[in-house]
């Protein structure tokens, strides 16, 4: 395979031609979610030495998923992967903060209609994914708070999610992996 790399051409002698864009993958660049991983567990350390608020968080971000746009998830320990809707159902069982700063309810919403054929052929070992979620301010929360984060309230799919979200928790979620 080296060779194939080093001169451009394959052991029969024709010359491979090169993909001029990189492949649709699977997974967000491993860069990417390094990025957010360091980011989420600075935040995470920045709050326990302030006010011991919260121990566990997880990033939701847009991801390129066999070329249609998902929800990800990214955790302290680096765990990255498509949000389902069990996960999002638990994320919503406790207290959670949007960056810290106003606490958030977060509730999956469907914006395709379900379709029985469509049902017919989904794998009954995999969860469905989350096409939106709506994000919900605390009533209690000031006015200041939610006009900082406006563009973070309503439903949200992957194409409108205006950037990461930064959710902290007190504790880490059941069904979430470290």
């Amino acid at each position: 395979m080296a060779h194939i790399l080093h001169n451009g051409k394959a052991p029969n002698g024709r010359w491979l031609t090169r993909q001029p864009f990189p492949l649709v993958g699977t997974m967000p660049s491993p860069l990417v979610v390094d990025a957010l991983r360091e980011q989420l567990v600075r935040v995470l350390e920045w709050y326990r030495q302030e006010r011991p608020a919260f121990a566990w968080g997880v990033v939701l971000h847009r991801r390129n998923e066999r070329g249609k746009l998902r929800f990800g998830a990214v955790t302290p320990a680096g765990e990255s992967l498509l949000l389902t809707q069990p996960l999002l159902s638990s994320l919503s069982q406790g207290p959670c903060w949007l960056d810290g700063a106003v606490r958030v309810r977060l509730t999956c919403r469907q914006i395709t209609p379900s379709h029985p054929w469509l049902e017919a052929i989904q794998r009954p070992d995999r969860p469905p994914l989350v096409e939106a979620l709506a994000v919900c301010f605390d009533p209690d929360a000031s006015a200041a708070e939610c006009e900082a984060f406006q563009a973070m309230a309503g439903t949200l799919t992957p194409a409108t999610l205006p950037s990461e979200l930064f959710l902290l928790l007190k504790k880490r979620c059941c069904g979430w992996p470290l």
